[in-house]
């Protein structure tokens, strides 16, 4: 009994700082490793404290799961985990290059709203009008350029 690993779910969960839960769950999807039972419960090595560590910052980071996996099943499998994180730091660098392309469009977006004094959607510039072709979802909060700090439009 003394050879069975000594840390149980709700041990492991405390001192990683994660819910129970989330662990079954990284279990269910090959994230993280089953563990050994014991009388039915589960009993983890001290060696998943690293394993979920390394999840969070990854997390942290901005990868998904799918993309955490992809990293942990090539350290597992005894490979570098170099090349994978270059390829998948790349794209992240692309997707959130993306995502402050977007913000500052936010941004603007709703600094000139911040200021609208608009009746109707119909009579402000920050909304497309009726009549008009919709925006695409990607072009629609690109900064509105407004006549004098208005949002208001011109009368037709």
């Amino acid at each position: 009994m003394d050879d069975w690993p000594e840390l149980t779910i709700g041990e492991v969960a405390r001192r990683a700082g994660v819910a129970a839960s989330t662990i079954r769950y990284y279990e269910s999807i090959d994230l993280l490793p089953k563990p050994i039972r014991e009388g039915g419960h589960r009993r983890y090595e001290e060696s998943v404290l690293g394993k979920l560590g390394f999840i969070g910052v990854a997390q942290s980071a901005g990868f998904s799961l799918e993309q955490i996996k992809e990293l942990v099943d090539g350290i597992d499998g005894g490979e570098s985990m170099g090349t994978a994180m270059r390829s998948l730091s790349t794209r992240k660098l692309d997707e959130v290059e993306e995502l402050l392309e977007r913000t500052k469009a936010m941004r603007g977006w709703l600094e000139v709203a911040k200021e609208c004094g608009c009746m109707s959607p119909a009579e402000c510039a920050l909304f497309t009008a009726e009549g008009e072709a919709p925006v695409e979802a990607d072009v629609a909060l690109t900064l509105i350029r407004v006549k004098d700090g208005q949002c208001r439009r011109e009368p037709v």
